[in-house]
């Protein structure tokens, strides 16, 4: 059995993310001629255990890649981090997902495409033999992108280890509903939060109506994401409303998995207060989006805790 060394293992997705923009208007069904923005690794658990990482917590991820050069390079650069790899599955004769983004001559998406058929491959039956190895990490990220099969027998063998749910899309945050009753901390945005409840926010006031759904079915710890207006947090005593932190935007691509970093990376330690996490969280997303791309990589763990000071509540 493996002995790690981590206490967080993110489960889900680890791939390469392409950009392109159209140079000249964007044309439906057609050849269109475009310039190359970025290709760089991607991924809900590949960002999310990046900024864990560089926040100084023991991380591992378990994910597919294909037997090719993108998933060799994905495995390099997280190895290089000093991110335990050892349960990331190389598939033979399959290929690394990737997701590519077609940008129209304003900048907006005119396109997006997903291939994720390698995560499919991620199976309970899959899975099973390396169980007691997955039980070793007291926390778990899991993000959507793994099969609701799998989600579920997640749920199901997890034991003491806190399974923590991220949503990734609107389209995929459907696989959750099965295993609402079994998770522990949820972490989702306003669209995702109406896939799961039915409910759409709005306004702040509309929130408390989703967050008291959630709860009927037990989850005890939620954060629910509304974008430029802030995020409210429940836990089994209040609900708060936060509002952003002051932030030069940047790009605010990535500021989502940067808050699950931020807020799992406090809310982890024992007798962490609820509050703080949250706190870290808005300042890990106020922080990326005043970068370019999905990664703070100079990261400075004085200036985190500094600008996390700055968050405040008001209670709902």
């Amino acid at each position: 059995m493996i002995k790690p060394s981590a206490n967080i293992l993110c489960l889900g997705a680890a791939h390469f993310d392409r950009t392109l923009q159209c140079t000249e208007t964007f044309v439906p069904a057609a050849s269109n001629p475009v310039r190359t923005l970025h290709h760089k690794p991607g991924g809900v658990s590949r960002n999310i255990a990046v900024h864990l990482r560089l926040l100084g917590c023991n991380v591992a991820i378990l994910s597919a890649v294909g037997d090719d050069g993108d998933g060799d390079q994905i495995v390099q650069s997280l190895s290089e981090l000093g991110i335990d790899t050892r349960q990331i599955r190389k598939i033979p004769g399959g290929h690394t997902a990737g997701y590519t983004a077609i940008l129209d001559e304003t900048g907006e998406l005119a396109l997006g495409l997903m291939d994720a058929e390698v995560y499919d491959r991620l199976t309970p039956d899959f899975l099973a033999g390396q169980l007691g190895n997955l039980r070793c990490w007291p926390w778990w990220m899991v993000d959507v992108n793994l099969p609701m099969e799998t989600l579920d027998w997640l749920a199901d063998q997890k034991q003491t280890s806190k399974f923590c749910a991220a949503t990734v899309s609107p389209s995929k945050a459907a696989r959750l509903k099965p295993v609402l009753g079994r998770i522990d901390l949820l972490i989702a945005n306003r669209a995702e939060t109406k896939v799961l409840t039915g409910i759409e926010i709005n306004e702040i006031s509309d929130a408390p109506k989703a967050v008291m759904a959630l709860r009927q079915h037990g989850i005890k710890h939620m954060v629910i994401t509304l974008g430029a207006m802030g995020v409210v947090s429940a836990d089994d005593t209040e609900m708060a409303f936060w509002r952003p932190l002051p932030t030069k935007v940047v790009d605010v691509n990535g500021a989502g998995d940067a808050f699950y970093s931020g807020f799992l990376s406090t809310f982890r330690k024992p007798g962490a207060a609820f509050d703080d996490a949250i706190a870290t969280g808005l300042a890990m997303a106020s922080l990326t989006a005043e970068t370019q791309g999905t990664t703070v990589w100079n990261l400075d763990l004085k200036s985190v805790r500094k600008r996390a000071l700055t968050a405040a509540k008001e209670t709902i």
